[in-house]
């Protein structure tokens, strides 16, 4: 079945993954942090999080990720959430994937229901227009579905894991221990998964990369461009120049 997804008219959609396997724009909706497709078969991501939930739902191929030690495996027509500040991380494929990956506040939508009727359409059509998600998503609002998920409050701020240790009042190994067994990941990655998140916010609002990379802690703008494509698939640049300035 050939599949396609109808970009909304703000984002100009400039043919299917142009800019590579991951894309991503700025809809100008209230329910939509971010709007993102992937295609291609190297989609594979190391173990990040977001702060907003990503509802990813598969056009064509096999989407993969992994949390918190399970596999979750998304086929054509189906999708899968995950929740807002949630480790995970995404496996290479061996035939091309295309998907949408939705961003919305923490448990603004309700992923079941809106995963359904996602498939509905995709079956009598072979694609999703805009307008169409945009309407399913404003229908399956949490007030019509499942009740928001709060978002687990985020540890006492630390640049280091010897700082984190000492306000714990624990050695370097058992604070680091600890912090992986409570929040999946080690204290280093989840530093850098915040200081990610925050430039991800800074360049949705249209600060230059530059300023971004001071603002969020890299120690410049190179720092700040590797440790972001590795997570999120895009140099800041171009994570930027498809999103439109904040109205």
């Amino acid at each position: 079945m050939a599949v396609s997804f109808q970009f909304p008219n703000d984002m100009g959609s400039g043919g299917m993954c142009s800019g590579g396997a991951w894309n991503y724009w700025r809809p100008l909706s209230r329910d939509i942090v971010e709007l993102g497709v992937v295609c291609g078969q190297d989609v594979s991501l190391p173990v990040h999080f977001h702060e907003e939930d990503q509802l990813t739902f598969v056009l064509s191929g096999h989407r993969r990720f992994l949390m918190k030690d399970r596999l979750f495996d998304a086929a054509p027509g189906e999708g899968v959430r995950i929740p807002a500040g949630t480790p995970h991380s995404s496996l290479s494929e061996s035939a091309d994937v295309f998907c949408i990956n939705i961003y919305t506040p923490p448990g603004l939508c309700n992923a079941a229901a809106l995963f359904a009727g996602m498939a509905r359409l995709w079956r009598r059509q072979g694609g999703i227009g805009w307008p169409d998600l945009a309407a399913m998503i404003e229908n399956h609002r949490c007030e019509d579905g499942m009740p928001p998920q709060r978002v687990e409050a985020m540890p006492p701020s630390w640049e280091t894991v010897g700082e984190g240790a000492r306000l714990a009042g624990m050695s370097r190994e058992g604070f680091s221990r600890r912090f992986r067994k409570q929040h999946g990941v080690p204290p280093q990655l989840f530093r850098l998964s915040e200081r990610l998140n925050e430039a991800r916010r800074l360049l949705r609002a249209g600060e230059p990369v530059a300023a971004v990379a001071a603002e969020a802690g890299f120690s410049d703008q190179s720092h700040l461009g590797r440790c972001f494509r590795r997570a999120f698939g895009v140099t800041p640049g171009n994570y930027r120049r498809n999103l439109p300035p904040v109205p």
